[in-house]
């Protein structure tokens, strides 16, 4: 799923992609653009309608169930990675009277 801050889905074209990250402030030193990326996986835990009754019966709290799930990560068959390169987010900008 793309965020709301995607590239693609904050400007459309080159000059409108140039045009914002220079009111930003973006462009470093050495003239570089520095794009925030986030990678993601996804995979699934599966637990039982069972299992999840006796860790309640046994006074189980969720922290421990979640501690308990992680433990099954290793299990895990992980999907193809989606990444998502976003727009920087503008500087906050403050004036002092």
């Amino acid at each position: 799923m793309i965020s709301k801050n995607n590239i693609t889905r904050s400007v459309k074209t080159l000059k409108q992609l140039i045009s914002r990250c220079e009111s930003y402030g973006e462009f470093g030193e050495d003239g570089s653009l520095r794009l925030p990326v986030e990678k993601t996986e996804y995979s699934f835990v599966s637990i039982s309608k069972e299992k999840l009754v006796d860790y309640e019966s046994g006074g189980m709290t969720i922290l421990d169930l979640h501690q308990k799930l992680e433990e099954k990560m290793g299990d895990c068959e992980w999907s193809d990675v989606s990444i998502d390169i976003q727009m920087p987010k503008p500087k906050l900008r403050t004036k002092i009277f």
